[in-house]
C-alpha cells in the first residue's frame, strides 16, 4: 500500500475538552482471530464524554475514540469465520464467545473484555475505537454479529450498546420483581434520564408489556420524544427531590414499582430511591464517573425491601435478542443528529 493508503481519518483524544479530526494510522493485517471493519456508521456516546470532560482520568493521549460502530468486514485473519464482505455491528466491548461468562449471558464480564476506545495511558494497553474509518476488531466471530439485510447500520450501531443497554436496564428491573406476583402490565415504572438510553429503556419497557411509565428528565425536547414513545412526562422542579411528588401520583399511590437509573450522576440515582416503593426495585445503568459516593445506606436499603440492580450491560449476549425486537421498536427516531465524522469536535461540545 502507498503512504496515502496506510491512513485514515478519526477521531482522537487530546486532552479534556479537545478532540481532533485527522490522520492516524490504518490497522492492516489481521492477527489470528482479528478482523478489520470499514466503518459504515458510529455514534457518540455518553461515556465518552467522561473522560472528554475530564470526569473519568487515565485515556492516553492520541487514543481514537468511540465504542459504537457498524460497517463491512474488510479483511479477516486466520480462523475467523467471518468473511469479508459480510455486514456486521460490533458490540461496545470485546467478548470471546468462549469462556463461562459468555456462554452464560455475561459477555461485559468475559475473561478478555476490553473497551473500544480506550488505551490506556500509563501502560499503553487497550483498543482503539470505531469513530474512524477502520477499525481492529480482535476475537472477532466473538465480538461482531453479523446484521441481518434488514437491519442498517444505523441500527447496528444502537444495537451493540444504547439499544441493548436500554433494554437490559429495564429487563433487569422486571426480573427482580418476578417475586411480587405482578404482570408488567401492571407495573409503574419511572425512567430517571431521557437522553438516548433511557429513550431505549421506556421502548423496551414497554415492548416488555409494561404500559405505565414515567419519564422524568429536565431537557423539554426529550421529555416531547418521550411522550412519542408512549411514557408520561415529568420534568422536575430546581431541585431534583421535586420530582418526587410523582409517586403519589401514580395509579395505585403506593410509589413507583421500579426506578430506572440512565445518567451515572448521584443526583439521578438518589431520586431513583426517593421514587421506588418499598418493596421496589432500583436498576442502574448510568457510569457514575464521580467520587460523591452512593446515595443510601445498606439499612436504608434493608428498611424498605429495595433490590439494587447495577452493571454494564453484556451488549453481546443480548444483541440476537435485541435485534429481534428492531422492527417493534422503531428504534432509529431516537437519533437526534446524523452528521460527518468530520464534525466530531462540534458533536463533542454539543453532547
Amino acid at each position: 500500500m502507498s503512504d496515502q493508503e496506510l491512513a485514515m481519518k478519526a477521531v482522537v483524544f487530546k486532552e479534556p475538552f479537545s478532540v481532533e479530526y485527522q490522520d492516524v494510522p490504518r490497522p492492516t493485517d489481521p492477527g489470528e482471530g482479528e478482523a478489520i471493519v470499514r466503518v459504515m456508521a458510529c455514534g457518540l456516546c455518553g461515556s465518552d464524554i467522561h473522560p472528554y470532560r475530564g470526569a473519568e482520568k487515565g485515556l492516553q493521549r492520541d487514543t481514537v475514540c468511540g465504542h459504537e460502530f457498524a460497517g463491512i468486514v474488510e479483511e479477516v485473519g486466520q480462523g475467523v469465520q467471518l468473511r469479508p464482505g459480510q455486514r456486521v455491528a460490533a458490540s461496545f466491548t470485546t467478548a470471546c464467545g468462549h469462556c463461562w461468562f459468555c456462554k452464560h449471558g455475561l459477555s461485559s464480564r468475559c475473561d478478555i473484555v476490553q473497551l473500544f476506545g480506550w488505551v490506556n495511558e500509563k501502560d499503553g494497553c487497550g483498543l482503539h475505537g470505531g469513530q474512524a474509518q477502520f477499525v481492529r476488531v480482535p476475537y472477532a466471530d466473538g465480538t461482531l454479529m453479523a446484521l441481518p439485510d434488514d437491519v442498517s447500520f444505523e441500527e447496528g450501531v444502537l444495537v451493540g450498546d444504547i439499544f441493548s443497554t436500554g433494554y437490559f436496564c429495564a429487563k433487569k428491573a422486571l426480573s427482580a420483581l418476578s417475586d411480587a406476583r405482578m404482570q408488567p402490565d401492571e407495573m409503574t415504572l419511572a425512567v430517571v434520564g431521557c437522553g438516548p438510553v433511557g429513550l431505549c429503556a421506556i421502548i423496551s419497557a414497554r415492548l416488555l408489556g409494561v404500559e405505565t411509565v414515567y419519564a422524568i428528565d429536565k431537557v423539554q425536547s426529550r421529555l416531547d420524544l418521550a411522550k412519542k414513545l408512549g411514557a408520561i412526562a415529568i420534568a422536575p422542579g430546581d431541585s431534583p427531590i421535586d420530582t418526587a411528588c410523582a409517586a403519589s401520583a401514580t395509579r395505585s399511590g403506593r410509589g413507583f414499582d421500579a426506578a430506572l437509573e440512565v445518567v451515572g450522576s448521584y443526583d439521578a440515582l438518589a431520586l431513583c430511591f426517593r421514587l421506588v416503593r418499598p418493596g421496589g426495585v432500583v436498576s442502574s445503568v448510568g457510569v457514575h464517573a464521580h467520587d460523591k459516593g452512593f446515595p443510601v445506606s445498606p439499612e436504608q436499603c434493608y428498611e424498605y425491601n429495595v433490590t439494587f440492580c447495577s452493571g454494564r450491560c453484556p451488549a453481546r449476549s443480548l444483541m440476537p435478542e435485541v435485534c429481534a425486537m428492531l422492527k417493534k421498536a422503531d428504534v432509529s427516531r431516537i437519533i437526534s443528529h446524523r452528521v460527518p465524522l468530520s464534525t466530531a469536535s462540534e458533536m463533542y461540545a454539543k453532547f
